[in-house]
């Protein structure tokens, strides 16, 4: 764990930070150990009773400045490290990881890591580190006093030593395994339960909303059991280390008692060491339940430093001259999330400048991934995507995403107004310039009904506007941040008819002087493109490719998918309810 935590947080700081505490720690176990030839000093002919009282005091007040300044260290490190620095690194790295890694999951890592894990990592410094030291370091230093005072007590409290370190070792990776089930099995009743909080309207439609609902009531006895098993599993070495220690401290007072009465040791040295041994036995005994705690650290620093690791993508080292013209290309493409599962294989399509083309295809054919090949979400694994002729691997990550504007079948606003969510796109824009990108985005006659107009929080996520309130947003964004391409992801798709119309003709005078690639289902968008690209799923898991290009009527026209598809959409349109 201390290597992950160098790692994750400043090493030097850390290691530092270790030092301090285990000088203090060592600095109150010789004041500890002091106490044996002051009493037999204060017990006995009090000779030289001053020099140990000063050295004991010496130690004490050494120990408490070390450990006073330990520990403020320790909370600049928690607060200044960990929660500023460390976050202000995860936030950094997210802004450089591809678009494409931010997957719900990796969404919720995130939001974890600056909040769950980050609160357990600070506690590490000025809670966990200070607690394990002091209870290792004070025995230690107080058995090697013990070894000059009596070598046969000393040869116990070693030998107790093999038996309580295997026992430790097997509480750390019984903890380790039954935490990580007891996790999991909380993570998987988490979930149920979001999903039970988002199934309500259907369940009570089925007259099942009632908390017996089998999938949570199967996760929350899941759960129950995994809670028992790991307390049952982790009392046995617990008890274990336990009994060991406390039989060490009856085996020394015994035996320490055994040598006073043959006269081998004085009381006052038996007294001394009694009152040491008594005081090695409440850290040891307090550090068993410390083991949670290091798991959990452990996690967090891992969950941390997976984000803080993940690839970005590699930027050009050289400047490039961005091209004049915005024409797409995809040559020879080829790419998949995972090595074994391609998702396009081949792909040669060129996109004019200034043109609109529309993908169309089966469902998970890979038209929205090669939407996001443009906008490299990631990087191709064969092949090349290039915009007027520069691979897109060779234009900065910051200029690349200048020139392009992304309008998505899911919008996202953030939980501010209408008029804070349309200049995100461009900061700098002032009101006239939000204002007339609104009217052309038609947002302006939804801003028209609303009671706070431009000043109307839309809530978190934008779920207090429509589906086509947020469309329009998203538009409006587009227009404002006026880019030369224009990726549009099946923005129609969940619209009803009117807000289609809506949208499709707002999309058409956006479109005007832009190079728009665009993934679309319905034919009335389709039917605006200069031209269509049809994907079809690739034979025996070989990935998609191209079936046909051309324009709508010619396609059309032709025998082949997308003929069938506009038959379909024809035959729809004649359905009547009898």
């Amino acid at each position: 764990m201390r290597e992950l935590l160098e790692k994750t947080v400043n090493a030097r700081e850390v290691r530092t930070e270790l030092v301090l505490f285990v000088l203090g720690a060592a600095a109150q176990g010789v004041a500890l150990a002091l106490m044996i030839p002051f009493l037999r000093s204060f017990l006995g002919t009090r000779e030289n009773l001053t020099a140990w009282t000063v050295a004991i005091v010496v130690a004490g007040v050494a120990a408490l400045l070390l450990n006073i300044y330990a520990a403020h260290r320790s909370y600049r490190l928690s607060v200044y490290e960990i929660c500023d620095t460390l976050m202000a690194r995860i936030l950094e790295r997210t802004l450089r990881l591809p678009l494409g890694w931010f997957s719900a999951s990796n969404q919720a890592r995130v939001i974890s890591a600056v909040s769950r894990e980050l609160n357990t990592i600070s506690h590490i410094a000025s809670m966990l580190i200070p607690n394990l030291v002091d209870a290792f370091v004070v025995p230690i230093v107080m058995l090697v006093v013990v070894f000059f005072v009596d070598p046969l007590l000393c040869l116990v409290m070693v030998l107790a030593i093999p038996p309580l370190a295997l026992t430790w070792r097997w509480m750390l990776r019984v903890s380790d395994r039954v935490n990580e089930e007891e996790f999991a099995a909380a993570r998987d009743t988490a979930g149920r339960l979001v999903e039970y909080a988002k199934l309500q309207t259907v369940l009570r439609a089925a007259g099942k909303a009632s908390i017996e609902w089998t999938p949570l009531g199967e996760e929350l006895e899941r759960e129950h059991r995994a809670v028992m098993d790991s307390m049952q599993r982790k009392v046995r070495p617990s008890m274990t280390f336990s009994f060991l220690l406390q039989a060490a401290f009856g085996i020394v007072l015994l035996l320490g008692l055994s040598q006073v009465i043959g006269a081998k040791l004085d009381m006052a040295a038996y007294l001394a060491i009694m009152v040491v041994a008594a005081r090695m036995l409440a850290p040891l005994s307090t550090a068993i339940m410390y083991n949670a705690e290091m798991y959990k650290a452990r996690m967090a620093l891992e969950a941390v430093d997976g984000i803080l690791s993940a690839p970005t993508l590699p930027e050009p080292q050289a400047p490039v001259a961005f091209p004049r013209e915005h024409s797409l290309t995809f040559t020879d493409v080829s790419f998949g999330y995972d090595g074994d599962r391609p998702v396009l294989n081949g792909i040669n399509l060129e996109v004019e400048s200034g043109s609109v083309t529309a993908l169309v295809g089966e469902s998970g054919c890979g038209k929205s991934t090669l939407l996001r090949l443009a906008g490299r979400f990631w990087d191709v694994n064969g092949g090349s995507v290039r915009i007027g002729g520069i691979d897109v691997r060779d234009i900065p990550t910051e200029e690349l995403l200048e020139r392009i504007s992304f309008v998505f079948q899911d919008v996202y606003l953030f939980d501010t107004t209408i008029r804070e969510n349309v200049r995100l796109a461009r900061p700098g824009a002032t009101d006239e310039e939000i204002a007339h990108a609104a009217r052309q985005a038609r947002l302006d006659s939804v801003i028209a009904t609303l009671p706070d107009g431009w000043d109307t929080q839309v809530g978190p996520g934008g779920k207090l506007l429509s589906g086509g309130e947020r469309q329009r947003v998203a538009i409006a964004r587009a227009f404002i941040k006026d880019s030369p391409i224009l990726l549009l992801d099946e923005v129609t798709s969940a619209l009803d008819g009117e807000n289609e119309a809506a949208i499709t003709e707002v999309i058409r005078e956006l479109a005007k002087g832009r190079t728009v690639l665009m993934v679309a289902h319905r034919l009335t968008t389709v039917r605006t493109a200069d031209k269509v690209v049809v994907l079809r799923p690739g034979e025996s898991g070989q990935g998609a490719n191209i079936a046909q290009v051309g324009t709508y009527d010619e396609l059309a026209g032709q025998p082949g998918a997308f003929a069938r598809m506009v038959e379909a959409d024809g035959a729809d349109r004649h359905w009547r309810l009898r």
